[in-house]
């Protein structure tokens, strides 16, 4: 027997509150005819307590989407702060501030000196070198003006990023923590839930995350709505 994926209302995720989400994007006709009417229970992810966390990845692998193994490979390949280090000392404008051939050794003395962790949330994951003061400003490449923020913070920090940090998750999880926390049945439902959180990438993102339903429907572990669009 194939054994489908347990929805949101299940006592072992976290309990959210109720919004009704309606959505009339693609017709003027009223529903049920030209719309999709549901009521999705919602709260952003912001607010979740690390035991909420822990029941949805204990829900990802007792549904067999993931496994101890892989989860622990991810997060210690997330550690690992590859290649931070070695950009920096094969930036052209790094280069500029130090003598040939000595460049590595004065990266190096820098990254060692950090605390090894983003400066903004204290997170060992996903390390970026960041300026402290934008180059946009007028920040410079020395060493002592950049500092290691994680992705996300990163991200936020860019003026283009205005939502960003409104929710705790970077927008390739935040596409999955939809999918598997909420459960939409049809595309529709999925990109008013993706906006609703705030993401604000070109609706295409949203399609290529929505293929994740589509596979595991077809090993009928996801249920898909046959009036879905996509």
């Amino acid at each position: 027997m194939v054994r489908k994926l347990a929805n949101n209302t299940g006592s072992n995720l976290p309990k959210i509150t109720e919004t009704k989400v309606v959505i009339q994007e693609e017709t003027s006709l009223p529903a049920p005819e030209g719309a999709v009417e549901a009521v999705i229970t919602w709260e952003p992810d912001k607010g979740w307590s690390q035991e909420d966390w822990r029941k949805l990845l204990e829900k990802l692998i007792e549904d067999k989407l993931v496994t101890w193994k892989e989860v622990t490979a991810t997060v210690l390949g997330q550690m690992n702060p590859s290649q931070v280090g070695t950009s920096l000392a094969s930036n052209k404008r790094v280069q500029a501030f130090h003598e040939s051939r000595k460049v590595w050794q004065a990266v190096r003395a820098w990254f060692y000196s950090q605390a090894g962790t983003c400066v903004n949330c204290g997170t060992r994951l996903d390390l970026q070198a960041d300026h402290i003061i934008p180059r946009e400003k007028n920040g410079d490449d020395k060493l002592n003006n950049f500092q290691l923020l994680c992705r996300r913070c990163n991200v936020v920090k860019r003026p283009s990023h205005k939502k960003g940090g409104v929710t705790y998750l970077t927008a390739e999880s935040a596409l999955m923590w939809i999918l598997f926390v909420y459960h939409p049945k049809t595309y529709e439902q999925y990109k008013i839930l993706c906006r609703k959180y705030g993401l604000t990438m070109a609706d295409i993102r949203f399609q290529e995350a929505w293929a994740m339903a589509h596979w595991l429907h077809r090993e009928g572990r996801y249920d898909i709505d046959s009036i879905t669009k996509l």
